[in-house]
């Protein structure tokens, strides 16, 4: 499915996510007729989604206001965040029971003792999602001249991993850099204020990066370097005790998979209007990306990959790489979308 971005509307990220969360609770008035018809035919139990407000939680933002989940039988409180990271640290308190988040925070996670289970992938993405955003005026023209300049990026998240690939590429040590842990939703000002020289960031933020700057920034993409995977998760111990609320998000996020490839335009609009972006800003973001549920081997490929790099860097105190199978909440998919899974045991 190709679904493209224009400038977003740049309020704050506050601003967004309370947008986002009455847009959440006014859901269920807006399709309370259709409602009516698909009434569940047990009683509704309740869970709660901790979930970034941005084009990544396709899904999760569609079943949310389609009344999905509601009609599989589940109430769900939706906890949103500017990104994934701190959504996985809402789950990880005990405050949320599912997480949408890209597989490096979780990689992190697990392998500082985190007993997380991963449910399915949600979305894929490849193409302009991570960039570096530089600064002209500071003589940064080509990746080369990156090298003895302050990068900002966010620790713990795929951002980093980009950053770091991207500079091993074009062999520049991460000792002739100066690294600045800043949250994603700051680079835009740091970078507007020229504090930093260049951040590594993803979309929405890498977006509202470059709108910031204009004709006085550059951007260095390579789409070959990493390919980022979306993924809904939960605890181990939650979905031994709960494995029906599992498979009802995954029925709901299901229903949601269906909806958006039968209707792209329609659902563009609803992930644009919950995130407070042009339509066509929101199509850009999607363009060339996988929407859907699966569990397949690229998704353990991938946290191998980011492990070995987490532990020869010192980024973590672990010295082994998982056996990340032991991580992974088969049952819920298999019950739901068999097909989708393509894990090697």
């Amino acid at each position: 499915m190709v679904l493209e971005i224009m400038k977003p509307r740049n309020p704050s990220i506050l601003v967004r996510m309370a947008i986002a969360a009455l847009a959440l609770a006014a859901s269920g008035s807006l399709w309370a007729c259709e409602r009516r018809n698909h009434e569940p035919a047990g009683p509704i139990e309740k869970a709660t989604i901790a979930y970034s407000a941005t084009h990544h939680a396709i899904l999760a933002e569609v079943a949310q206001v389609k009344d999905y989940f509601k009609k599989e039988g589940l109430q769900i409180l939706p906890h949103l965040h500017a990104y994934g990271k701190p959504a996985l640290q809402d789950m990880m308190e005990g405050t949320a029971d599912f997480a949408t988040v890209a597989e490096t925070p979780v990689m992190f996670a697990i392998l500082d003792g985190a007993e997380i289970a991963i449910i399915a992938t949600i979305h894929k993405a490849n193409k302009d999602n991570n960039a570096i955003v530089a600064i002209k005026d500071k003589g940064i023209l080509a990746p080369p001249d990156l090298k003895g300049k302050k990068i900002a990026t966010t620790l713990g998240t795929v951002s980093e991993f980009f950053l770091d690939a991207f500079l091993a590429i074009n062999s520049i040590s991460k000792k002739d850099v100066t690294l600045v842990n800043l949250r994603q939703e700051e680079l835009p000002q740091a970078l507007a204020e020229g504090s930093i020289d260049a951040a590594a960031g993803f979309n929405p933020y890498l977006a509202v990066a470059q709108r910031r700057l204009g004709e006085r920034g550059t951007t260095f993409y390579n789409k070959n370097i990493y390919t980022q995977t979306f993924i809904i998760v939960s605890t181990k111990k939650f979905v031994r005790h709960y494995p029906g609320k599992v498979e009802k998000v995954l029925r709901a996020l299901d229903r949601a998979e269906k909806f958006v490839k039968q209707n792209p335009e329609e659902a563009l609009k609803i992930v644009a209007d919950f995130n407070r972006e042009k339509i066509t800003a929101t199509r850009e973001m999607l363009a060339e990306t996988s929407i859907g549920l699966s569990l397949d081997q690229s998704l353990i490929f991938a946290l191998e990959d980011e492990s070995r790099w987490a532990i020869k860097g010192g980024l973590t105190s672990a010295t082994k790489v998982p056996n990340y199978l032991d991580y992974i909440y088969l049952d819920g998919l298999k019950s739901v979308k068999p097909a989708a899974i393509g894990i090697l045991k």
